[in-house]
């Protein structure tokens, strides 16, 4: 990955966080072709009766195996949520991690494997505020780890992908993605410390990023 990386955050008590991932147009989900799709049966729910087991109606699903890289990337920028809430997507990362709701005619007919890389995002104080100027402080990313999850094609969270929490002078960013790992130069250069504490998203350059989200350090004045 590489070694860390310095960034300058020009900010003055605590700016909003502006950047936000997934503000490219949506595009026409890509229709598959037969040969993609395949069958699966939905297993029954837990409230239904032992002794009159139901069956659920084949659903039509999309065969990921033997997808490339960029393909399956693709189809998982594609996948929308079940939600049908505008521009949601159905496998994204959220602030209890990787989130698998997508809708209900093209979901995977077997569970894909996304990448997670986790950063800390470490803050120093470099110039005190004045009555006319701001205070100044630089960031720098240092690589927490990089782990493998499997996600579908069932709905339902993926454990222990939740972003880090923040601290006073320490933040994080988590990358959801595909094929090469991400290198740092990728990373936010313009991030800003935000009056908040939850998990926020932000934009991560790279073909294979499906989603990313920055949580921003806390109080950084004794940093």
């Amino acid at each position: 990955m590489g070694s860390a990386r310095k960034f300058l955050i020009p900010v003055g008590a605590a700016a909003a966080l502006l950047t936000v991932s997934g503000c490219s147009e949506d595009k026409p989900a890509a229709q598959a072709s037969p040969s993609e799709l395949a069958h699966y049966t939905a297993a029954p729910g837990p409230a239904t009766p032992a002794q009159s087991p139901t069956t659920a109606a084949p659903v039509e699903c999309v065969k990921t195996r033997g997808m490339s890289v960029e393909q399956l990337t693709t189809y998982l920028k594609e996948l929308r949520s079940g939600s049908g809430e505008y521009r949601s997507r159905g496998l994204t990362l959220d602030s209890s991690g990787l989130n698998f709701t997508p809708e209900a005619t093209r979901r995977p007919c077997e569970a894909v494997t996304v990448k997670l890389a986790r950063y800390w995002v470490e803050v120093e104080k470099t110039r005190e505020a004045t009555a006319v100027t701001p205070a100044r402080y630089e960031y720098r990313y240092t690589l927490i780890d990089v782990t493998a999850h499997k996600a579908g094609p069932q709905d339902g969270r993926v454990p222990d992908t939740a972003p880090p929490g923040g601290s006073d002078c320490q933040g994080s960013i988590s990358v959801a993605y595909l094929g090469e790992d991400i290198p740092q130069e990728s990373l936010p250069y313009d991030l800003e410390l935000a009056d908040t504490t939850g998990p926020v998203p932000v934009e991560v350059a790279g073909d294979g990023v499906l989603s990313a989200m920055y949580v921003s350090p806390l109080g950084v004045e004794s940093c």
